[in-house]
């Protein structure tokens, strides 16, 4: 079937296709599903607010393009609670939005919000006018329970209180089979209910005035229709992502239109890998438990040729043989794209079966940089070739005439049948029912290689800041989401300190700080990319003035105490002392080698014993448990640049 985005890529024969990068495989960046959309409010989009004063929002502007804008009936809400780095709207018992146009009560219909109760007056959220339409409606909570859903029927009668933040989902098929399902989190509640006999007639928050709540609520969606079940996913994937909510069903869509659709740990939020933001965009897996599952797809038989696809950046897990792309078992005929940590960091295909077979590529891709791994089987001439960045690298192999029955494992990203699992970056994975030529395979690459040209380095970096990922920060709030990986988020201490839409924080009065350990390492390497003109431009303190880190220090240059002996750079230039120049209010790249953080139990960034400074701004703050080489520095460098106008 013809493949949905990308013209230049190989689509004869494609079986499954993920992109992460697209909005519609992996809906990170806009709400991915339009059609019957009628109503879209969202709290963090500063265009759709107007203020009677303050943060007192007089008018919420609907995104759908109907124009169902919502009002106050008397007071509006405040515009002042932050939830993931986005703003949201706050609402005391006294305080409503809504919109009396809008009526859906004979119609089928899908509605999505994410809402919570804060605890003080516990009704309905997301409700219709019932003092004026003689609808009953809502959707969420009522009497101080969640998991509700009433549409002049009770469809779910929820639970017990609690103040968590929450993604509903409730739609109803119209009169014609008249049946409503209820989902939170991605978790279905109530399906096939026959409960229902409307849909929403006006529609707002704490709309009914007998029945209020203290509440926020950070997004409304609404459409004219029931929604299928992987646009239901999509857009909960979509929310979940956007919102920090953890949802269930949290999915990655096959562009091939075969719907070999993927879900995200198998439904439990545990084991579900993160989204990367760089790259266009990436999944990240720990190593441990995080998967992609499809269920039993895409089965081969002994006679097929077949070739498996996937871009990948490497980090060592210990594990002997680490599953990329699998679907296999012993002895059911299966196959999986793996690679071999005790045999030089080699990739490999390998196919189960009653007989087996394989063969390595002959290169280690434990480098720290993106690689485009492809394995070939043609069943017809019984053989194996293993292509890396576009290029045939056969190795070693033992390739005899394969057979057996088709497994009926699962297929899997970063995970294979047992216990063995994936640690690193995977992106743009795809399947084709033939053998891919050396000339299909250098076609695919050559499309997609530009994505992957300019990254970061990976292994070993522990922390990652950076206020030009909306997934670090979205323009909100005081705290700065840590996108290593490894969840060590900092807090902007000081009103001073402000956001630049461009992707930095304007440095004032204030710091940004961290009460914990980022690591126990003795030879770390911080790299900080500052702009600044004061003659005191700290780059961190930690624990007490016993330990800090200067990157210019009152006229000294660099300056440290009890951090070990670093060594310095500016941009790509290794320095024993830089020259006051370089406090010239430019960017730069300010990086230090061989720091021993071995000691430190918290951090302070552009704060020191009661002092602040400011004169500048911060862009990206990463600390690597390990000394990087010149080499990794460059890369470092040439892969962030472009942002600062370099």
């Amino acid at each position: 079937m013809a493949l949905q985005y990308s013209p230049k890529i190989v689509q004869d024969s494609l079986v499954m296709c993920l992109d992460a990068s697209q909005n519609t495989s992996y809906p990170a960046a806009d709400l991915p599903v339009k059609n019957g959309l009628v109503m879209w409010m969202d709290a963090a989009d500063d265009t759709t607010f107007s203020y009677s004063s303050g943060t007192i929002v007089s008018q919420w502007r609907d995104k759908s393009g109907f124009n169902y804008h919502m009002g106050p009936k008397v007071n509006g809400p405040t515009r002042s609670v932050v939830l993931n780095s986005r703003k949201v709207l706050a609402f005391t018992a006294a305080q409503t939005i809504g919109n009396n146009t809008i009526n859906l009560s004979t119609s089928a219909n899908t509605v999505f919000v994410v809402s919570r109760l804060t605890g003080t007056t516990n009704g309905r959220v997301l409700t219709c006018n019932l003092d004026s339409s003689g609808n009953n409606w809502l959707l969420g909570h009522h009497g101080g329970t969640y998991n509700d859903y009433y549409a002049e029927g009770w469809v779910s009668d929820g639970g017990s209180f609690d103040t968590n933040w929450r993604m509903y989902m409730g739609d109803w098929s119209g009169t014609s089979t008249d049946l409503a399902n209820l989902y939170s989190n991605g978790t279905a509640i109530t399906t096939n209910s026959s409960a229902a006999s409307q849909g929403p007639k006006y529609l707002g928050v704490n709309y009914y005035s007998n029945e209020v709540s203290t509440c926020e609520v950070a997004e409304i969606v609404v459409f004219d229709r029931v929604l299928s079940a992987i646009e239901r996913k999509q857009v909960h994937t979509y929310l979940g992502q956007k919102w920090g909510i953890s949802n269930t069903d949290r999915s990655i869509v096959d562009l091939s239109n075969n719907n070999n659709n993927g879900l995200f740990g198998n439904a439990t939020v545990a084991n579900m890998p993160d989204y990367d933001f760089y790259n266009k965009g990436a999944l990240t897996f720990n190593g441990s438990s995080d998967e992609v599952n499809f269920g039993d797809v895409i089965k081969f038989t002994s006679t097929q040729n077949f070739t498996l696809e996937v871009w990948v950046n490497y980090l060592p897990n210990a594990t002997s043989y680490v599953p990329l792309l699998s679907k296999e078992d012993s002895p059911g005929f299966g196959y999986a794209l793996k690679v071999d940590e005790t045999y030089g960091y080699q990739p490999y295909l390998i196919i189960t079966g009653t007989t087996s077979a394989y063969r390595y590529a002959n290169v280690n891709i434990n480098d720290g940089v993106w690689h485009h791994i492809v394995g070939v089987a043609k069943a017809s001439s019984t053989t194996i070739d293993m292509y890396v960045d576009g290029v045939l690298i056969n190795g070693v192999a033992n390739i005899p005439s394969w057979a057996g029955t088709a497994t009926t494992n699962a297929l899997r990203l970063g995970k294979n049948y047992g216990s063995a699992f994936f640690k690193g970056k995977l992106s743009n994975s795809k399947i084709y029912n033939k053998a891919l030529s050396a000339a299909e395979v250098a076609q695919n690459y050559e499309a997609q290689k530009s994505k992957f040209a300019n990254t970061i380095v990976q292994q070993g970096l522990v922390l990652n800041l950076d206020a030009g990922n909306i997934y670090s920060y979205a323009g909100a709030g005081t705290t700065w989401y840590d996108v290593s990986g490894n969840t060590k988020d900092f807090i902007i201490d000081g009103s001073g300190i402000t956001y630049n839409s461009g992707g930095y924080f304007t440095l004032a009065d204030g710091g940004i700080t961290r009460s914990a350990t980022i690591t126990n390492s003795t030879t770390c390497t911080v790299v900080v990319w500052i702009r600044t003109t004061d003659t005191q431009a700290l780059i961190f303190k930690g624990n007490t003035t016993s330990f800090y880190l200067a990157a210019y220090y009152v006229g000294q240059g660099f300056y440290n105490e009890n951090c070990g002996t670093p060594t310095y750079w500016i941009d790509t230039i290794s320095v024993a002392n830089p020259n006051p120049t370089y406090l010239d209010g430019n960017w730069h790249m300010w990086e230090m080698k061989n720091v021993n953080f071995s000691s430190w139990t918290s951090f302070e960034f552009n704060k020191y014993s009661g002092y602040t400074f400011g004169n500048g701004a911060v862009g990206q703050i990463m600390i690597y448990d390990r000394n990087l080489s010149s080499g990794e520095s460059l890369q470092i460098y040439n892969a962030t640049k472009g942002r600062f106008g370099l």
